[in-house]
């Protein structure tokens, strides 16, 4: 639920007109991006709030009878549709370039997927991004076995300048100065047996997310990356169900926006 500071971040900038030329999102960051490329300021944190203490959306009772702790068929399809409504068509209107990451378990490297819809079977691609190891069953798309994206691409920055975007807005979801350290254990070994690529690319994660952090700080001290991180630490659980902590991050994210909102439109004016 940390990602829910992405909302609040990307809520303030699409308030104040702002858009860029694409957009990549990983895990809930790519919900985010999805209700933002809409034009739907403030869905994300509705539904969050609405929804968190539900058994519907996530819990012990969901991951026991579907083997998934957040429920697929809620989340995916009972929220998008009717509950909390996302704009398909504003989505496929707007037109913007929109990356969503996933991790292909077999070959433990990422999936990068191009979402020009979010209707019937492409939500697939947001449900296979945010698709958590070990309390998730990987998401079968685009021929392929997929996980949460974190796992081999936390943070695609290189992704977007290789593919052409050479000034970037990035939003991180943890304060500066933080560093992730190895997460491995056993559990994930024994799900994920059949898989070794993928165990290799868990045990090397917490590698590859720290370097992309220096590559980070190197691209906000040249000038060629805007960089929104959590002012504050804010504790909160990676499915965190207290709405209280869950709006706290969200409006940090919200405080942080219009804190450096004219230092952003400095740096797009000179893009």
């Amino acid at each position: 639920m940390r990602g829910i500071y992405t909302a609040g971040v990307l809520d303030v900038l699409g308030e104040h007109g702002i858009g860029f030329d694409g957009v990549a999102g990983v895990s809930a960051g790519a919900i985010h991006g999805a209700s933002f490329l809409a034009g739907q300021h403030g869905r994300s944190i509705r539904f969050y709030l609405a929804f968190c203490r539900d058994p519907r959306f996530m819990g012990m009772k969901s991951w026991m009878s579907t083997g998934n702790f957040v429920n697929d068929d809620f989340c995916y399809r009972d929220i998008p549709e009717n509950l909390v409504p996302l704009d398909y068509a504003a989505f496929e209107q707007n037109g913007t370039p929109f990356y969503i990451v996933a991790t292909d378990i077999e070959s433990g490297e990422p999936h990068y997927m191009l979402a020009k819809t979010l209707r019937g079977d492409a939500m697939k691609a947001l449900r296979a991004s945010a698709s958590l190891p070990f309390v998730s069953k990987f998401v079968e798309y685009d021929g392929k076995r997929l996980l949460d994206g974190g796992t081999s691409d936390s943070i695609p920055i290189r992704f977007m300048m290789n593919s052409g975007y050479d000034k970037n807005v990035i939003i991180l979801t943890q304060v500066d100065g933080y560093r992730k350290k190895p997460e491995m254990n056993e559990i994930y070994r024994f799900c994920y047996r059949q898989y070794p690529k993928y165990i290799a690319a868990m045990q090397s994660r917490h590698q590859r997310y720290n370097a992309v952090l220096d590559e980070i700080h190197a691209l906000e001290s040249d000038g060629d990356a805007f960089v929104f991180r959590p002012s504050q630490k804010i504790k909160i659980r990676r499915l965190e169900r207290n709405p209280a902590r869950i709006l706290a991050m969200y409006e940090l994210g919200r405080h942080d926006a219009l804190a450096r909102l004219d230092d952003l439109k400095a740096f797009m004016a000179h893009q």
